[in-house]
């Protein structure tokens, strides 16, 4: 997931040094675009996706502290990318125990490509960590899991309830006897979805200065239409990347986002054979309410202790 999607339908402030935010509706075309394409085209592209998201570190403290209180032996992560919460977690869980292990799966070649890159640089991951690249909604490894992740609004990629469905239950097959399966997926915004229902609001989502060599500046402007019966918000993302030789390269990028409602969130779960135990609404455990803006739920097989 992008850092500035933190909220359904109205992208939060992000990035690096510099993030604005423009709020001002603007009739354009229609933004709707075909989900199964739209995923692969932007994380396809793994440079955009590390300067976007690279410096995103707010929700590691809560996933450090839960692989502190599981200390799981072993670790899948949906949607790893490339690598930005797994090193961490691989850390931590190695931290209490040898044998820990991770398996980081993620359908884009070019962002495992970089998370490989990352894992042979680093000694003490080489070892603990494997990455495996296949359809979070539909996927089969050999082993079993003590706690399995999908961070960043990974599940909100899964478009339409049939895939949701699938992850789960591909999830819950995957779980240890008393596995665990823990989610950080955006909580819908009523009253932006409404708008985006009518016109496609244009936003300056993400302004990031000197974000690499060479690269002096990445603006990320945002368009959005969502879709009430397909429950999908299709956004437009218009990049302007600005060069220290002046050069300025322009990008633009798809992507679906699936919303999904509390209740319907906990109907997917029981359709799968999971059943919720603890609801977070933010990185500090605070309870999950009607004002929440992130589900922050851990679940165990509906048969678990």
């Amino acid at each position: 997931m992008t850092e500035t999607q933190r909220t359904a339908g109205e992208p939060a402030l992000g990035g690096a040094a510099t993030t604005r935010l423009v709020n001002v509706p603007v009739e354009v075309g229609d933004a709707a675009a075909e989900p199964a394409a739209t995923l692969t085209r932007l994380y396809d592209d793994a440079r955009i996706y590390d300067i976007e998201n690279g410096q995103h570190t707010e929700d590691i403290p809560y996933w450090e502290a839960l692989i502190d209180e599981l200390q799981p032996a072993s670790v899948l992560e949906l949607g790893c990318g490339t690598g930005r919460l797994f090193a961490p977690i691989a850390r931590r869980g190695l931290a209490h125990r040898a044998d820990f292990t991770l398996v980081g799966l993620d359908l884009s070649a070019p962002l495992l490509a970089e998370a490989r890159q990352r894992i042979d640089a680093d000694a003490e991951l080489r070892d603990a960590v494997r990455l495996v690249q296949a359809d979070m909604s539909d996927f089969e490894v050999e082993e079993r899991f003590d706690l399995v992740i999908i961070a960043f609004n990974g599940f909100g990629f899964v478009i339409g309830p049939e895939k949701q469905r699938g992850c789960l239950k591909a999830v819950r097959r995957h779980l240890a006897p008393d596995g665990r399966l823990a989610i950080d997926v955006i909580v819908p915004r009523v009253s932006y979805l409404a708008l985006s229902e009518r016109t496609s609001p244009m936003r300056l989502g993400v302004e990031v200065r000197d974000p690499a060599p060479g690269l002096t500046r990445l603006l990320r402007y945002d368009t959005e239409r969502y879709d009430p019966l397909r429950q999908v918000d299709d956004s437009i993302y218009h990049y302007e990347l600005h060069y220290a030789d002046g050069r300025v390269e322009r990008l633009v990028r798809d992507l679906a986002w699936q919303m999904t409602f509390p209740n319907e969130l906990e109907l997917l779960m029981e359709y799968a054979g999971l059943r919720v135990t603890e609801r977070y609404g933010d990185y500090d455990r605070s309870p999950f309410d009607r004002r929440s803006n992130l589900y922050l739920w851990i679940a165990a097989g509906a048969d678990a202790r």
